[in-house]
């Protein structure tokens, strides 16, 4: 941003020497305004061919005021700006602004605040899962390595309304709060909230205490990472072989099972009949795990439960056989 600005800064002022040198000169010595524009170039780049000379005292005070104050300046701005090519600063200028025409077009995209530890892993696993992502983080060399990577990325803290705006809150469909500081967090999820009342909003919390507040704040979900590693320690002590294989479903990207969730629509011809009728196992070879209904999960649902438009079902098998499936939930079959 402050690159950004300089650049801009030495670009306006240059233009305001150069205007001012053609209105002065033309006023003082009455050169037409081709003939002041010429030679105030000529005389700010030292080439004086001589063609045009002021000869009034006005004219030529103006001149050397012109001369001294203009040419000083541009040496200055010439060598700032081949000091940020140089550097790779102008590069980084237009690759930041190249995201941010990419960020106005997003729509249904999720946003992630902060680039730390935590949200890094939120980064990988949209990035595994193709969805289109924005990342608002405070340091400046955090975005450029992000943007280097490709990923989206705006310099900003994510309290600021404008920053949020600018990331497109109005149009996102989530959120994650991985800032971390707890009371940060809560900002976010209560003005994000505020900006976009549909938002589904994941916060991260480390303290027990803040839990609460980010539930009012206006989080749908709140995460304790170090809660979660804790059990995670424990059940890997007691319970190697399933979390073994909770690890590969969920982490290891060569493995052909997955876990998916997928809403069964009014149009579809799993609407209104049980898992057994639905025959779901023997039409797609995905199995149905759970499935949540008004916010409250039923667990291995039995063979006579019967599946409602609207529910949402967790789904378990291979990237194939989830892709019937969801064809049936949504009714495109």
């Amino acid at each position: 941003m402050e690159q950004r600005n300089q650049l801009f800064a030495l670009i306006a002022i240059t233009i305001g020497i150069i205007t001012v040198g053609v209105v002065g000169i033309s006023i003082l010595e009455g050169f037409s305004f081709l003939e002041a524009f010429w030679f105030t170039i000529v005389s700010l780049t030292t080439t004086g061919y001589g063609d045009f000379v002021p000869v009034t005292t006005a004219g030529r005070v103006f001149t050397m005021l012109l001369l001294v104050t203009g040419i000083g300046f541009i040496l200055y701005g010439f060598g700032t700006g081949v000091g940020m090519i140089v550097e790779g600063k102008l590069k980084d200028v237009f690759e930041k602004q190249g995201a941010k025409r990419k960020i106005s077009k997003l729509e249904k995209h999720i946003l992630v605040c902060g680039a730390g530890r935590v949200g890094q892993q939120v980064i990988q696993r949209l990035q595994r899962e193709e969805i289109p992502f924005v990342v608002i983080e405070k340091k400046p060399e955090l975005v450029d390595q992000l943007l280097e990577q490709g990923v989206l990325a705006l310099e900003g803290d994510a309290t600021l309304d404008h920053v949020l705006i600018e990331a497109g809150i109005k149009r996102a469909r989530g959120l994650v709060a991985a800032l971390p500081s707890d009371a940060d967090n809560v900002f976010v999820t209560l003005t994000s909230r505020e900006l976009n009342p549909g938002i589904t909003i994941v916060a991260r919390v480390n303290k027990q205490e803040a839990e609460s507040k980010l539930f009012r704040a206006g989080a749908n979900k709140v995460i304790a990472p170090e809660a979660i590693g804790g059990r995670r320690m424990a059940i890997s002590i007691l319970k190697p072989a399933t979390v073994e294989f909770v690890e590969t479903i969920m982490h290891d990207q060569g493995t052909e099972l997955e876990i998916e969730e997928v809403i069964v629509s009014v149009e579809s011809s799993l609407a209104n009949k049980s898992l057994r009728e639905s025959r779901i196992k023997e039409v797609t070879g995905a199995m149905v795990i759970a499935i949540m209904r008004e916010g409250k999960i039923i667990g291995v649902p039995r063979a006579d439960e019967k599946i409602q438009a609207g529910d949402l079902l967790i789904i378990i098998g291979t990237r194939s056989q989830l892709t019937r499936l969801e064809k049936l939930a949504t009714g495109i079959e």
